[in-house]
């Protein structure tokens, strides 16, 4: 088969690492921006012109989703497609759908599928058009790729068959993700780490303040606790302050890595913490940081935000969203009892090996392709 990967921007290695097994009996091309997240791959990548690639400037996405209905746009993607059996795209809303629609429309490909991520009903259908990109996608898509029961369940209130939907969730390398191993560690020295953008949503603000609350309890004087964040965002300006003003600065560590290095990231903590919270228009729509820290073995304190609950099942503690005081005592029940972070962390990495490495993503994938073709 001869496949297009179509993700514009988003084109990322967190996500193609499950399709990259398929280069073995397949062809797969990849279609990006002229700047998308990630452009070395096992396949090669075709880059086209996009909106989305101009600089940033005040209220950047809002107007270029206005004037294009969505920004997620390559320009001379449908030319691109000739010849391609399967142009597997992302969401119902975005350009990049329309054009793989369009491209089936004139002959140019056979099978048009996309990825939906979104765990919210009617979710982004505020600006003009994209209700009518929506439809169109429902009407005339192959099929579609749900990253979560959730999401599947979102789209079928939204109107689409079930039958046309697949549940396919993210999936990682579990051999490159993987626990570390038995090493000698200052007693009582504990990493604490989150992995993922620096923004409200992800409720790092709750996880500093739980932070703060740990660092004063005279329980834990007996520890040295460090909270590692690794990645970028748009809050990380005011949490540096935020820190400062606590007082914990000297205990919190960013950090901004490579996807590369991040397994080792995972190798030097000791608790991994995602405290994602719901806003109006999103939930966390399945988190691959908590399928990487699964695999390498950690501990987990995590919310009942979106799909979280069906990604870790059993294997990490669960608080409420945007509740840091119930989080900061999920995270002490984890330091005061070792026993408990080593059986945490062994069903974790069993978990993933079962149900998320890369190999078995890339053979639910390739099913739907067959199916279709």
């Amino acid at each position: 088969m001869k496949i297009a990967i179509v993700r514009g921007k988003f084109l990322n290695k967190y996500e193609m690492q499950y399709y990259e097994p398929l280069m073995a009996k397949h062809k797969l091309v990849g279609f990006g921006s002229l700047y998308p997240f990630h452009d070395k791959f096992v396949f090669p990548v075709i880059k086209l012109p996009s909106p989305m690639d101009l600089p940033n400037f005040p209220f950047k996405m809002p107007v270029l989703n206005r004037l294009c209905v969505d920004a997620q746009w390559l320009f001379g993607l449908e030319e691109k497609l000739k010849g391609f059996d399967i142009a597997h795209s992302a969401a119902t809303y975005f350009r990049i759908t329309w054009q793989c629609l369009d491209a089936k429309k004139k002959g140019y490909v056979k099978k048009v599928v996309a990825t939906v991520s979104d765990t919210i009903p009617f979710a982004n259908e505020g600006i003009w058009g994209r209700k009518r990109f929506k439809k169109r996608a429902f009407n005339e898509l192959d099929h579609i790729v749900a990253i979560s029961k959730q999401a599947r369940e979102a789209l079928i209130l939204e109107g689409c068959q079930p039958d046309k939907i697949t549940v396919v969730g993210h999936h990682i390398d579990t051999k490159k993700f993987r626990p570390k191993g038995k090493q000698k560690k200052e007693s009582g020295k504990l990493n604490i780490l989150f992995v993922g953008r620096l923004e409200f949503s992800k409720g790092v603000y709750d996880l500093i303040f739980a932070a703060k609350k740990l660092l004063a309890d005279p329980e834990l004087n007996d520890y040295n606790l460090t909270f590692t964040f690794v990645g970028k965002g748009s809050e990380e300006k005011k949490l540096l302050r935020l820190e400062k003003k606590l007082g914990i600065a000297h205990k919190v560590i960013h950090k901004s890595l490579s996807y590369k290095q991040i397994p080792n990231e995972y190798q030097q903590a000791d608790i991994f913490v995602a405290p994602s919270r719901a806003t109006r228009h999103w939930q966390e729509y399945f988190s691959i940081a908590l399928a990487e820290a699964q695999a390498s073995g950690l501990p987990i304190v995590t919310t009942t935000s979106g799909a979280i609950p069906e990604n870790v099942g059993p294997a990490a503690l669960l608080v409420q969203p945007a509740d840091f005081y119930s989080l900061a005592q999920a995270i002490k029940k984890l330091i005061l009892n070792k026993n408990l972070r080593n059986a945490l962390g062994q069903k974790a990495r069993q978990r993933a090996v079962k149900l998320f490495d890369i190999s078995l993503g890339a053979k639910k994938i390739l099913a739907v392709y067959q199916k279709l073709l």
